[in-house]
This record gives structure tokens, C-alpha cells and sequence, in this order.
């Protein structure tokens, strides 16, 4: 009597399965890891992105309100003013950001400033802070640049 050796195997083996699911898992890990990479430089390049919207929008504001016998009337900047210069895509900045003059008169420096709560959107401000030009504080006589505090700078004027 002869043994069939020819047995056609149907499926897959245990061995076989479970070397397919860690193969995924690894893929769906490096996958998690480059996505929240690209969540946090995304919302980097938001913030960055709104401080220069919005220091445009001061500036239409202060052309459009500025009186020089009225110099010192500008003492603090209402954040809705200013966004009523902006574009439809004002609805999406949120209160995180405000506005600080330092000093009086035409010689004041005009700052914005955005709350950043996520430690590594702060650190991905910090390594853009020189190109950009983001400060930690927002004073005339301080030029220190950003460097991953709770808020961050913009100079206006």
C-alpha cells in the first residue's frame, strides 16, 4: 500500500498567521510614529501661519485707525477688531492668541502672542523660531528668541 504524500493543505498555518500579524503591527507602528510627526509640524505651521495672518490684519488695523494726535489712544488691541480685517478663515483661530503693546504712542511695539499648550508643537517652534522669527517675550527691549516657553511672540511693528 502506498501513502498519499500529495495532500493539498487548505488555508494557512498558525506559524504563517502570526508572522502576517506581527509584520502589520510593525507596519501600523512606524506608520503611528511618522503620522504624529506630521500632526505636529502641521500644527506648527498653523500657529506660524495665523501670527503672520494676524500681524497682517494689525497692521490694516492700525492704517486704517491710526491718528497721529491720537498716538496714545493705542494702548491695548481688541482681538475681534483686528479680525474683522481678516479673511473668511478668521472663524478657525481660536483665544489662544492676543495682542500686546508695549509702550505708548507711534514708538510702541506691537506684539502677537499665541498660548501653546503641546510640548512638541513647542518644540517644533523652537527650531523654526530664528527663520520665522518668533520671540519668547513680548517686550520692545527683549530680542530673545523662542525658546519653547508656554506662549510665543510675533513683532508687529
Amino acid at each position: 500500500m502506498k501513502k498519499n504524500l500529495n495532500i493539498k493543505r487548505k488555508g494557512f498555518t498558525l506559524v504563517e498567521l502570526l508572522i502576517v500579524i506581527v509584520v502589520i503591527g510593525v507596519l501600523s507602528a512606524m506608520m503611528m510614529l511618522s503620522s504624529t510627526e506630521a500632526v505636529t509640524s502641521a500644527k506648527a505651521s498653523n500657529i506660524v501661519s495665523n501670527l503672520r495672518n494676524l500681524k497682517t490684519a494689525a497692521l490694516a488695523y492700525y492704517v486704517d485707525n491710526y491718528d497721529a494726535a491720537e498716538a496714545e489712544s493705542f494702548t491695548t488691541l481688541d482681538t475681534a477688531s483686528v479680525l474683522n480685517y481678516m479673511s473668511s478663515g478668521s472663524a478657525d483661530i481660536g483665544g489662544e492668541y492676543t495682542f500686546t503693546i508695549d509702550g505708548k504712542g507711534s514708538s510702541a511695539a506691537w506684539f502677537v502672542n499665541c498660548k501653546v499648550t503641546d510640548t512638541r508643537v513647542r518644540t517644533k517652534l523652537q527650531g523654526r523660531a530664528k527663520s520665522v522669527g518668533l520671540l519668547a517675550n513680548a517686550t520692545s527691549g527683549d530680542k530673545t528668541e523662542y525658546s519653547n516657553g508656554e506662549s510665543v511672540h510675533y513683532r508687529i511693528r
